[in-house]
């Protein structure tokens, strides 16, 4: 059950975290916590390390959520608590690993976005956003993208899941945020 104070907590753990180690421990904790709240999702494995790659969190979805009903049973979610926006070859590599793993959806929590300028019709920046779309059309993957600012303005978690819900939806019109 989602608690505002609680949430808060973990929102000011991500916030205050100075080493490298504890800005993706706190960012990690706080999407557990997120995840954990939504009826029929429970993050099953977190850290997961594999020969040839790395999970943050591995989701069980259990489809009794209506947002998450056309997701994949398995949902993988990569965090990233950097200082600047996550480039394409995060996006990249993350996409192989939903591809490796035959799945479809992947969730990509970075604290200040990911590169690129698609969104706005500057197709000249291909960073990030660019690559989202060519994972979609190329490869049938969809990868939500969700920053720290989109989390600190959470009420509930129904606030979260209209932002998993409207962010679904905008990467099938080429937009991320």
């Amino acid at each position: 059950m989602f608690d505002a104070p609680t949430f808060a907590t973990y929102v000011a753990s991500v916030d205050n975290a100075v080493t490298n180690k504890d800005k993706g421990n706190s960012l990690e904790e706080l999407s557990c916590y997120l995840f954990n709240c939504i009826d029929g999702v429970e993050v099953r494995e977190t850290n997961i390390n594999g020969p040839a790659e790395e999970v943050d969190l591995l989701l069980w979805n259990a489809k009794s959520t209506q947002v998450f009903e056309p997701w994949d049973n398995l949902i993988s979610v990569e965090c990233k608590n950097w200082s600047r926006p996550a480039g394409s070859n995060l996006l990249d590599n993350f996409a192989a690993k939903i591809r490796l793993k035959h799945l479809t959806t992947g969730i990509f929590i970075a604290a200040n976005g990911v590169t690129g300028d698609f969104v706005n019709g500057n197709n000249q920046n291909r960073g990030a956003v660019y690559r989202l779309h060519e994972h979609l059309t190329r490869d049938g993957v969809r990868i939500v993208v969700v920053r720290m600012d989109d989390l600190r303005g959470l009420a509930d978690i129904n606030d979260f899941l209209e932002l998993i819900k409207d962010r679904f939806c905008k990467i099938y019109m080429h937009k991320v945020f």
